[in-house]
């Protein structure tokens, strides 16, 4: 065998690595956690919310009082794990959300391509969560969006998983199981996990309502994805999207417990949960963050306290269109694709319509601008591949590095004249 066929043949078995969509995940999320941790030490003092999370991580591991009881215990518990596994310092504090980042991109990768079973959508869904300056932001930073993203995104996985046709029926039992075990984790990191808890309990039960009501011709792949809940049965979904979120998210506490020295019991976690409610109903916020909910996806104006925070225009106003068009292929025939993205943004966005706080962030945006992300690419599948001869995704995908790049500097934290060199806001 000479140099040239060997030269092909290695060529040829490296294409075929690069289409294994588990070997492009591990890859993903590799390449994402160095550049989330890059620089993340910087600033090297607590910012944000930080200054709450960062000392109650620090409390658990001196198993001293709770200074943040308003929150659930597991994403200042991965804190925690960051601090004694690599030091009391600020990359010790913020690596535990740069993992989750990573695993956030891997997740859209992957969620993408188990709804649509196209590798090539599938990495321009996650080049476009990478542009999206969220997950750079909040995966730099000691707080609880990113793991509360990591655990639903991945969630989102299972959960699709368990929809395709070639799954067997124990198969889709154990990723339901999953799914719900990854959402209470979720819930454990910020509640708001529950609504999309809420749209797979509404699908898993609603597609099978829908499919016997519809006639045989209207149905397209409606009744591919009620026979596969109906494999699993109304039993099964009722212990994976009830009973297994709220076991996982009961046994978070249990740490927690143990580092206040008390006996880990029913009534003490309810009393705990129970001063959460009581906590976000009546505390009034920080005026200066504060933003209705009805403008984030609209957003022009930078969150300067976190990391110039912005949403990348590109996929964030792009995002809107797609699922514009999304909602339009609904109506025409039902597939899931379009209908868990519309469902996921929707309830992501306007459950801060009827949540009783008195104040939300436009950070509280991040979920539903990563279910942009993968509206984009569900629409692309469909949507013209061209206009006036111009590929639509290389528009995007330029447009979106662009503007990621220009925002970089400021979000990184770099010092001047670094932090403008490719110009400032003004």
């Amino acid at each position: 065998m000479g140099p040239a066929t060997r030269r092909r043949e290695s060529a040829f078995v490296s294409r075929r690595l690069l289409r294994n969509p588990i070997l492009v995940t591990l890859i993903l999320a590799l390449a994402s956690l160095f550049v989330y941790l890059a620089g993340i030490a910087n600033p090297p003092q607590m910012f944000y919310d930080e200054g709450y999370y960062v000392p109650a991580a620090r409390a658990m591991l001196a198993n001293q009082p709770n200074p943040n009881p308003q929150a659930p215990p597991l994403g200042k518990l991965l804190i925690a794990a960051g601090i004694d596994t690599l030091g009391d310092n600020p990359f010790g504090w913020r690596a535990p959300s740069a993992i989750c980042g990573a695993l956030t991109l891997s997740a859209v990768f992957a969620w993408t391509y188990v709804l649509l079973d196209d590798l090539g959508l599938a990495l321009i869904a996650a080049a476009l969560a990478f542009f999206s300056n969220f997950t750079f932001v909040m995966s730099r930073v000691a707080m609880m969006d990113a793991s509360l993203v990591a655990f639903l995104m991945w969630c989102l996985v299972a959960y699709t998983a368990a929809h395709r046709p070639e799954m067997s029926a124990a198969r889709r039992r154990m990723l339901m199981c999953c799914a719900g075990t990854l959402a209470g984790l979720a819930g454990a990191c910020k509640w708001n996990a529950v609504d999309t808890l809420a749209v797979m309990l509404c699908v898993s039960f609603g597609l099978p309502w829908l499919a016997k009501r519809m006639k045989p011709d209207a149905q397209g792949s409606l009744a591919q994805y009620a026979r596969a809940l109906q494999q699993i049965g109304i039993p099964w979904l009722l212990l994976s999207l009830l009973v297994c979120p709220i076991v996982s998210y009961a046994l978070t506490f249990w740490p927690l417990c143990h580092s206040l020295r008390l006996p880990f019991e029913m009534h003490r976690i309810v009393e705990m949960n129970r001063y959460i409610w009581r906590w976000h109903r009546t505390v009034v916020g920080n005026r200066a963050i504060i933003s209705s909910w009805y403008t984030w996806p609209f957003k022009t104006v930078p969150q300067r306290g976190i990391s110039y925070l912005l949403g990348n225009p590109v996929v964030m106003w792009g995002g809107l269109v797609a699922l514009i068009y999304c909602v339009w292929r609904l109506k025409k025939s039902f597939d899931l694709p379009e209908a868990l993205a519309a469902l996921l943004y929707m309830a992501n966005l306007l459950q801060w319509a009827v949540t009783p706080m008195n104040g939300v962030a436009y950070y509280y945006y991040y979920p539903a601008a990563m279910v942009l992300c993968v509206a984009l690419a569900v629409s692309l599948r469909n949507a013209p591949k061209r206009v006036f001869g111009v590929r639509i995704s290389l528009v995007l995908l330029w447009g979106a590095g662009a503007v990621f790049l220009w925002c970089i500097p400021r979000m990184a934290h770099l010092e001047a004249p670094w932090d403008c060199v490719l110009g400032c806001w003004s």
